[in-house]
């Protein structure tokens, strides 16, 4: 009832089953409660413990239709011992408060046979006005549960109002955190964290063949990994400066990718079980920083790691020493944004920025207006591409500057200032464009990274 048997992953992915708490979250209507039946019926082969909020008929018409549409599941009534929610449920919280709740519900876990604990829909045991007491209970629940020497599954809408508070709490005390999601074959894809062993397993896909429910190992194909959600590691060691990692993060601050942040070698390590797509590394070259690189590609074999060095320029010994380490790319600090962010969309496998600036609206490079300026700037902002505005005195009826040698630079000029937009350009560069221009004086410099609005520099 699961392939697995054959995958290199398989010893690992039983080793979640030695755990004592889990929580599965999803959207409405995913599966939750078919897949934790499934794995109740299949690998624990124990009786079941149920609280639900969910109306007893619903409930008992959906054990119902899998009992009678699926042999395996022909004695799943036998499995599950259920408690449901009192229609008047909330008026008698009111009137007797959560601890009355609470101690039933411990009553119950401690006095019964049942060595599987499942709460279903946890997230709306809780009033938005209830939503610092899910923190206690949770808790208080994986205690109960591990002094009787039980498990205990908490099953929850990732889209409710509360998640975020039980998401909280989850993170902290869950031993195993499965997420469900559908793909646009509607097949439902697991993604099991087992925080307890410090492991991440590959995607797997829940579905049904000849009538019976199966757990295999999931392959995307190269669109799905393309589009699929990525989650990038920028980690920050020696208190390096931290403008470089501001620019990496503005750069992915898209839809396609979650951002995680590390500032030591203690943060860095309890990031790896989220097994990021792609690690960027900021630190100084020092022996214990390598070996920190060399151990974290030991476990993240998958996972490119790009490194920037915090000194002016690299060595090809620094090179050649890095890539031992495990680095994918080797940057100094001194780098061409231009040549980083081609080697972060290698590493991702997706050209997310180069698409970017090609939807860009087409301007000439010479502005006809401070406020065409203005509203590609804005644009810019909104695609988070990234750019340098520098604003330059200039001699007074300085000639007109007529060519821009560079595709991406757009500027404005007036009888005594140009400003000069530079696409993917650090404030660093500044250099390169004063010595193509005689006679400017630099007056104020722009990037995204700052505080202050852009819209200040355009009074």
């Amino acid at each position: 009832m699961i392939e697995i048997t054959k995958h290199k992953d398989q010893e690992s992915f039983l080793k979640i089953f030695d755990a004592t708490s889990y929580i599965i979250d999803s959207s409405a209507k995913i599966g939750k409660m078919t897949f934790v039946t499934y794995l109740v019926n299949s690998f624990f082969k124990e009786k079941a413990l149920l609280f639900t909020s969910q109306e007893s008929f619903l409930f008992q018409r959906r054990m119902n239709s899998l009992e009678k549409q699926f042999i395996q599941f022909e004695d799943i009534q036998k499995i599950f011992t259920p408690y449901y929610l009192k229609e008047d449920w909330h008026t008698l919280k009111q009137r007797y408060g959560f601890s009355f709740f609470h101690k039933e519900l411990e009553h119950l876990i401690a006095t019964s046979e049942e060595k599987i604990i499942i709460i279903h829909r946890f997230e709306e045991y809780f009033e938005f006005q209830d939503r610092y007491e899910i923190d206690n209970i949770y808790k208080a629940l994986i205690k109960l549960v591990s002094e009787y020497d039980k498990k205990i599954f908490f099953l929850t809408n990732n889209k409710h109002e509360n998640y975020e508070y039980v998401q909280h709490v989850a993170d902290e005390f869950s031993d195993v955190v499965i997420s469900i999601s559908a793909n646009e074959k509607n097949e439902r894809i697991i993604n099991i964290k087992d925080i307890l062993h410090n492991k991440e397993h590959p995607y797997m896909i829940f579905g049904i063949k000849n009538e019976t429910f199966l757990l295999h190992y999931y392959k995307e194909s190269h669109e799905e990994a393309t589009e699929r959600t990525k989650t990038i590691l920028i980690a920050q060691l020696d208190q390096t400066d931290d403008s470089l990692s501001k620019v990496c993060e503005y750069i992915f601050n898209r839809e396609k990718f979650i951002i995680k942040h590390a500032d030591s070698l203690q943060t860095m390590l309890q990031e790896i079980f989220i097994r990021p797509d792609l690690v960027i590394v900021m630190m100084k070259r020092t022996r214990a920083n390598l070996e920190t690189v060399t151990s974290i590609k030991t476990q993240l074999k998958d996972s490119p790691i790009i490194a920037i060095l915090d000194q002016d320029f690299v060595r090809a010994e620094d090179i050649q020493e890095a890539y031992h380490c495990g680095c994918d790319e080797l940057f100094s600090n001194n780098f061409s944004l231009d040549i980083l962010i081609l080697a972060l969309q290698k590493a991702a496998k997706v050209p997310f920025y180069s698409n970017e600036l090609l939807t860009l609206t087409k301007y000439k490079n010479i502005m006809e207006s401070l406020a065409e300026l203005k509203t590609l700037a804005l644009e810019c902002l909104d695609k988070s591409i990234f750019f340098t505005l520098f604003l330059f005195k200039t001699a007074p009826k300085r000639e007109k500057i007529d060519k821009i040698s560079r595709k991406h630079d757009y500027i404005y000029q007036t009888d005594d200032k140009l400003y000069y937009l530079a696409l993917s350009t650090m404030p660093k560069d500044v250099k390169h464009i004063e010595k193509k221009y005689e006679n400017l004086e630099l007056e104020s410099i722009w990037e995204p990274t700052k505080q202050t609005k852009i819209e200040e520099c355009f009074k």
